[in-house]
């Protein structure tokens, strides 16, 4: 009987360890780290901040999720906050902001506006409307360029901290 439980034993940490690795690459595929890095979502997000975000489908992003955008390419600043590019920087390869319209929604603007969002494109915002280069700016964005939707913040430098209840 004891030979059994050790052998049983022994089948479930080698399960184990074979899923540890599974779950860490989906883990990985399915979810990553963003850095905030300007204004333009003040006071939702700060500079600085890091955000934890799940690569979903576009067809799962919802009017005010927080997204990340790819950026169309290295030499088109379309979308990037103006105050954050400066010659000679390399420039962001992606942006975070609200989703304000989806495809058929009337677009965020003066109340005239009869304009809506085309189809597989998002109609996208800074929370600091002051300072965020955004789709008021640039039009609507493909759907194609949705790369992820910010889950929370985790404070970038953030440790847990464990105490020290060791006689003095």
């Amino acid at each position: 009987m004891k030979g059994r439980s050790v052998c049983a034993a022994a089948v479930t940490v080698t399960a184990l360890a074979a899923l540890v690795p599974a779950a860490a690459f989906l883990l990985r595929r399915r979810c990553t780290l963003l850095d905030v890095s300007g204004p333009s979502m003040l006071p939702t997000y700060r500079d600085g901040d890091r955000l934890l975000a799940l690569r979903v489908p576009a067809r799962l992003v919802r009017r005010g999720a927080v997204v990340a955008i790819r950026m169309r390419a290295a030499a088109d600043p379309a979308g990037a906050d103006k105050e954050d590019i400066t010659p000679g920087d390399p420039l962001p390869t992606s942006m975070i902001k609200r989703v304000a319209a989806l495809p058929g929604d009337r677009m965020p603007g003066p109340p005239s506006s009869t304009d809506v969002v085309p189809a597989r494109h998002v109609f996208v915002v800074g929370d600091n409307h002051e300072a965020s280069y955004d789709s008021r700016h640039t039009g609507p964005v493909p759907v194609d360029l949705l790369t992820a939707v910010v889950l929370c913040r985790i404070r970038r430098g953030a440790t847990t901290r464990i105490a020290d209840h060791s006689a003095r």
